[in-house]
Formats: structure tokens, C-alpha cells, sequence
């Protein structure tokens, strides 16, 4: 393997992974206080539009990615999403935790939604929600955090997402109070953890491989074909990572240290790529940056 890429032509574009705040109202045991709690404040709706006309000045076609904690439950999700939309935002997805009502999800201008079933809390409803948005908007995926205590559960839900063709991706635990690096596959019993790597993304591969592989970025995670340690790579080019107190990095790995923070208008755009120096690519959102192995 000597290149990875996004297989669709995102090269000219510049993909925001936007933390739009830590609060969420989940408090799952794996997701690290960092990027989570119950009590941060929000983020004053005049900064983030603020920071919507920075990202304009960038002078390339954005596709936004909002993240969290959970974003939907920012009091002024929706006009942001409208804003975006005006500003003329070409693509917008939203990571959720799906408790948010059918009706509500439907009715808002995004292109793609990443729905994340967590199974620590009461899920029952959630698939039903997915199934009622789909009915409306087509493109989604559901992300099946596979628990390592839950795996009756989460083998359910896959078998429903089939019956209902759902397209997922199930998501092994990474315990990220640990090392930031390595999934905690010791928690998986050998017959689940061999369970999990069988299972193949249902959703379209996204990565093209050299030139004629395509898989999707959860599979390579999943596979361990994830290592660009001193590989060239496009982050900051086509990426960037806004964190909850808007400082900017890359990616979501954060290679390259700090970009300056946005919401002060102290952030410099990068304009070469970086070399990797992380063991691992952990991360979904990064893994189709293109990335170039240096001979």
C-alpha cells in the first residue's frame, strides 16, 4: 500500500470536522471528559456564524461536519444550519446520538446524518427514528458502538439493520483514557472480536487504496491497515478539526499541533501537507485524506 484517498472528489475541497461544543446528554463510560460533559456552556450563536464567514475565506468548496458531545442539542443548532445553508455551505453532515425526534431531523437542510447507537443507554427508539428518517432523507449511516459487554445487543441491531436496510458500521471501543492509539480489542471475547472484524461496512466504501481497492474507512480501521507513521498527508489541506473552544487543528489526530483558535480570528490555514507521526489513523473522518507513503 503505497497511497490512500478519498475515492469521491473531495481533493479540491476542504472537509470541516466542527466540535461544536462538549455538552451532550449522554455520559458514555468510553468517550473521554475532554470532548464530553453535561454542563459546558454553549457556544454563542454570534460566534459560530462568525465563524462561518472565516471558513468562506477560505476560498474552497466546504462540506461541514458538526460533532460533539451531541451538537443537536445546542439551542440555536437549527438557524446555524440555516445560516450554513445561506452562506452558501455545500455539504453539511451531523453526528447525533438520535434522540432527537424523527420530525425534527427531517425537517432540517442537512445532506447526511451519522447516527451513533450507544448501548449504556435506552436505544429501543432510536432505530425506529432512523427508520423514519430514512423514509425522507436517503443518506445516512448508523455507526454501532460495539460494546464489548453488550454483544448480544449489538448483534441484534445489526440483524435489524439489515431486515430494514439501514447501512451501518460497526465501531469497536476504543477506550481513549488509554493509549490514544490502539483499540482495547482484550475486552472482546476472541468469538466477538472475530465477529466484528467479519462484519463489512454496509455503506458505500468511501477510501480508494493504491488504485483499485475501494473499502470504507471503518473497515481499514477495522482491519489495521490504518499505520501512515512518516507518510505525507493532506491534513490541513483537505481536513480541519475545530475543537469545542474553537481551537483548529489538521484532523481530528490533531497532528501538526495547533492551527491558532478560530473563534479568537487568530487561526493561519495551513498550505503544505504534514508528515504523520501518529502509529495509528483512529479516526473515520481521517482516514480518506489522501496520504502519500514517502519511498
Amino acid at each position: 500500500m503505497y497511497k490512500i484517498t478519498s475515492r469521491w472528489p473531495h481533493q479540491d475541497s476542504i472537509k470541516i470536522e466542527w466540535n461544536l461544543g462538549k455538552r451532550c446528554n449522554y455520559d458514555c463510560s468510553y468517550c473521554p471528559s475532554s470532548i464530553h460533559d453535561n454542563s459546558s456552556p454553549h457556544t454563542d450563536i454570534a460566534i459560530l456564524k462568525a465563524t462561518v464567514d472565516k471558513l468562506k475565506m477560505l476560498d474552497k468548496p466546504i462540506r461541514l461536519s458538526f460533532t460533539g458531545g451531541e451538537p443537536t442539542v445546542h439551542p440555536n443548532f437549527s438557524e446555524l444550519i440555516e445560516y450554513c445553508r445561506d452562506a452558501g455551505v455545500s455539504w453539511i453532515s451531523v453526528t447525533t446520538n438520535g434522540t432527537r425526534t424523527a420530525a425534527w431531523y427531517t425537517k432540517q437542510r442537512v445532506d447526511h446524518y451519522v447516527f451513533s447507537i450507544h448501548f449504556e443507554y435506552d436505544y429501543s427508539k432510536i432505530l425506529d427514528t432512523i427508520a423514519s428518517v430514512i423514509e425522507v432523507k436517503d443518506k445516512l449511516m448508523v455507526n454501532i458502538m460495539a460494546l464489548h459487554n453488550k454483544m448480544n445487543e449489538v448483534r441484534d441491531i445489526v440483524v435489524k439493520c439489515k431486515v430494514w436496510y439501514i447501512p451501518y458500521a460497526i465501531r469497536r471501543i476504543r477506550w481513549t483514557e488509554g493509549d490514544p492509539d490502539l483499540f482495547d480489542d482484550l475486552r472482546y471475547t476472541p468469538e466477538d472480536l472475530d465477529w466484528i472484524k467479519e462484519q463489512e461496512a454496509t455503506v458505500q466504501g468511501n477510501c480508494l487504496i493504491d488504485v483499485d481497492t475501494i473499502m470504507h474507512s471503518n473497515d481499514v480501521i477495522k482491519l489495521h491497515m490504518n499505520q501512515y507513521k512518516d507518510w505525507s498527508c493532506n491534513a490541513g489541506l483537505e481536513s480541519l478539526m475545530i475543537n469545542w473552544d474553537g481551537d483548529v487543528h489538521r484532523a481530528t489526530c490533531r497532528v501538526g499541533g495547533s492551527l491558532g483558535n478560530i473563534y479568537n480570528s487568530n487561526f493561519v490555514s495551513p498550505t503544505k501537507p504534514v508528515t504523520c507521526d501518529r502509529n495509528f489513523c483512529t479516526c473515520a473522518a481521517d482516514i480518506p485524506i489522501t496520504k502519500l507513503k514517502i519511498s
